[in-house]
């Protein structure tokens, strides 16, 4: 079956033209060709947004090909828009919820084209079938279609069978009832649309769905094994189960679910192995004796597996006790922590880190040891304003196990520009000018630096003269490289990269 697309075409009258001359024929017993049969029965059947044109002959010895001409509901002169050998066409690109006209002509060998049929219509529409609401999988035979078309859809037709051999015509409903065959696997439903005018659609319409009604665990394990771990310990666990895309983890006594992957990221190696993989990591205070790890598994259709239940037992212990911790802000760039004393009759060091994330632990960025047990403080800077960091404070043994503290979090205040000094101009001779200033009292003060223009407005952009980080300085003895007239401005820096300029700026003028 050819697919064809509705192709505008420029009909060009042509004009008769009379002649007075007669030329009598040499052929005496021939005769003028004749046009071919009209074609007749002609049927339209509505496909997804296009249609499928047939048609029957009574006698195609005689014809070469068959014309197809168009109209559309607006009113427009039928055009020819498709030709063929064979007694069907199919018609796309067409609009939807337009109505349009069709008639067939047949054309001899001769070139001579027979009257045009009588006209069929068909008003495009989107046609469709849909299992389960499109979803990719499902767990049970019992499914819903539902079913797309316009309303003049009286009946439908459903079946895994292309052919339909062992189905029929139904009552059209939006939803429809459909019982899958037994077999877990991909299945395809057909369909077919019946109209109001007795028609039917053309091309078959179809969906497919993966049925899945079973689902299994081969085996749970973790490593590292034979080991007893302890607090900050990594346990990696993993499920080998009986297909990919599904969700599995791990259970045991104190920690009701621990969730694996199989999407070859974090501890899964490979995805889409079958083998999910996942970690947790040790709290402190935590201790299990023997304890039973139970995996679980539900796959894509939401099947679950029987649990099942590791061969080795998993066995936990904190020889060490955390610290509680507490974090305060200071000032726009630094925050501070402070913590109970470790009772550890062991203990080796306290290991301060920070994230600016609550995932914080011995793998975050690491600011401190401490060796001292009786110190319980410490005072992180250089950070930013109005941020916000977390901390963990970890307890090291001289066994080298260790426990974690608490995360507490803290939030830098906001930084607001210095405020400005005031600039002066003193001591002024014909090659060098003292320029003096108030001292600035800012809290996180970090410099003043002093700029010169050719304009009063002295920016931030303009020559730098001179950088003081001594707060307590307030004069420069400025010896210019060149005798002039210009303008200088002092501003004050903090930490934070924010500045503030002198309110004033200052005429200076050297001779040389």
């Amino acid at each position: 079956m050819k697919t064809r697309v509705i192709t505008a075409l420029v009909i060009i009258p042509v004009l008769a033209v009379s002649c007075s001359r007669y030329i009598e024929s040499r052929h005496p017993v021939g005769s003028v060709p004749e046009a071919g049969p009209v074609p007749y029965n002609v049927q339209v059947l509505m496909n997804n947004g296009s249609v499928t044109l047939t048609w029957e002959m009574a006698d195609t010895a005689a014809v070469s090909k068959y014309r197809i001409y168009a109209a559309d509901s607006t009113g427009a002169d039928y055009l020819p828009v498709d030709s063929t050998t064979e007694l069907q066409v199919s018609i796309s690109n067409l609009l939807v919820n337009r109505k349009y006209f069709f008639r067939i002509a047949s054309v001899s060998g001769a070139g001579l084209e027979s009257p045009r049929s009588e006209a069929v219509s068909a008003r495009v529409s989107f046609l469709s079938i849909t299992i389960s609401d499109n979803n990719e999988f499902i767990n049970t035979r019992d499914v819903l279609v539902g079913i797309n078309g316009p309303p003049t859809v009286t009946h439908v037709i459903l079946s895994e069978d292309p052919a339909f051999g062992d189905a029929v015509f139904q009552a059209y409903a939006p939803l429809k009832n459909f019982l899958l065959s037994d077999g877990d696997g991909e299945k395809t439903v057909y369909g077919k649309l019946q109209f109001a005018d007795g028609s039917e659609s053309g091309e078959l319409l179809s969906d497919d769905i993966m049925l899945d009604t079973r689902t299994f665990i081969e085996s749970v394990s973790f490593s590292p094994s034979g080991i007893t771990f302890s607090t900050g310990d990594t346990v990696y666990f993993q499920v080998t189960a009986g297909e990919t895309r599904g969700l599995a983890w791990v259970s045991f006594t104190g920690v009701s679910r621990v969730n694996l992957y199989d999407d070859g990221t974090g501890s899964d190696n490979t995805g889409n192995d079958r083998i999910y993989s996942g970690y947790y990591v040790v709290q402190s205070g935590f201790n299990l004796l023997d304890g039973m790890v139970t995996g679980g598994f539900t796959d894509a259709a939401g099947n679950t597996a029987d649990p099942v239940v590791a061969t080795e037992v998993l066995n936990i212990s904190t020889p060490a006790l955390p610290v509680n911790l507490t974090a305060a802000p200071l000032s726009t760039y630094e925050v501070h922590l402070s913590w109970t004393r470790s009772v550890s009759t062991n203990f080796a060091t306290y290991r301060v880190y920070r994230a600016t994330d609550a995932s914080v632990d011995n793998t975050s960025k690491f600011l401190a040891t401490i060796a001292s047990q009786a110190s319980t403080s410490y005072t992180d800077s250089s950070l930013d304003d109005a941020t916000k960091y977390f901390y963990r404070v970890y307890v090291y043994d001289n066994l080298g196990l260790f426990a974690a503290s608490n995360i507490d979090s803290a939030t830098t205040l906001v930084n607001t520009p210095p405020e400005p000094v005031e600039f002066f101009v003193t001591n002024a001779t014909d090659s060098t000018v003292e320029l003096v200033w108030t001292p600035s009292e800012h809290h996180d003060f970090a410099s003043y630096r002093i700029f010169r223009s050719d304009v009063p407005d002295v920016t931030t952009m303009d020559e730098l003269v001179v950088l003081i980080t001594n707060r307590s300085t307030t004069g420069y003895l400025y010896d210019p490289p060149a005798a002039g007239l210009f303008f200088c401005r002092i501003y004050v820096y903090d930490r934070h990269g924010a500045a503030t300029g002198s309110s004033n700026s200052v005429l200076v003028q050297v001779i040389k």
